[in-house]
């Protein structure tokens, strides 16, 4: 895969994070240098569980079989895409859950906790890619494209500034669904 193809699979895994974390600043005061650093913790907990999710992917891949690597990496990442729709689905005056992101336990747990995504686009790496060749091309776009959402969140969430939440996760779904059949149906 390209870095361009990283680059954009980040920014789809980043999306959710934005609004995650926004929610979390809307509700409790956070100050931007503390949150300067619990950006950089969250998308370092991001690249962490996207590696262990490709080695894990390597270990379960069958290197004989292309055509069964390439089905295994469409299916997770359609899973994950329809994960990614669920909170679409969640009625308008439903409140959409807030974590107090002064608490540095809150941090590191929503940092986990919205990492999985990225564990489970990283298996479905893992079934097309081998993860020495992938580490650096992987590991920058998404930690520099986390650290940005997540920050940006932020900055929304203190200054209440509204925005369509609904909308950019759908162009998330968008360019996961894209890379799910571009990669299952053309390869590398």
């Amino acid at each position: 895969m390209s870095v361009l193809e990283y680059i954009v699979i980040s920014l789809a895994l980043s999306i959710p994070l934005l609004v995650t974390v926004c929610e979390g600043a809307r509700k409790t005061p956070i100050r931007l240098t503390r949150g300067l650093l619990a950006s950089f913790v969250i998308s370092l907990e991001h690249v962490l569980c996207i590696l262990s999710g490709v080695a894990l992917g390597n270990l379960f891949s069958s290197p004989d079989n292309a055509d069964y690597n390439s089905m295994v990496y469409m299916g997770v990442m359609v899973l994950v895409a329809i994960w990614m729709l669920f909170p679409l689905f969640r009625s308008k005056s439903k409140e959409s859950p807030a974590y107090d992101l002064s608490r540095w336990v809150t941090v590191i747990l929503l940092g986990v906790a919205t990492g999985m995504k990225s564990l489970m686009v990283g298996v479905a790496i893992g079934y097309m890619q081998p993860l020495r060749a992938e580490v650096w091309k992987l590991s920058v776009p998404l930690v520099v494209l986390m650290f940005l959402g997540s920050y940006f969140g932020l900055m929304l969430g203190r200054r209440k500034k509204e925005f369509h939440a609904r909308r950019w996760q759908l162009i998330a779904v968008l360019f996961l669904l894209v890379f799910a059949f571009k990669g299952a149906l053309w390869g590398e």
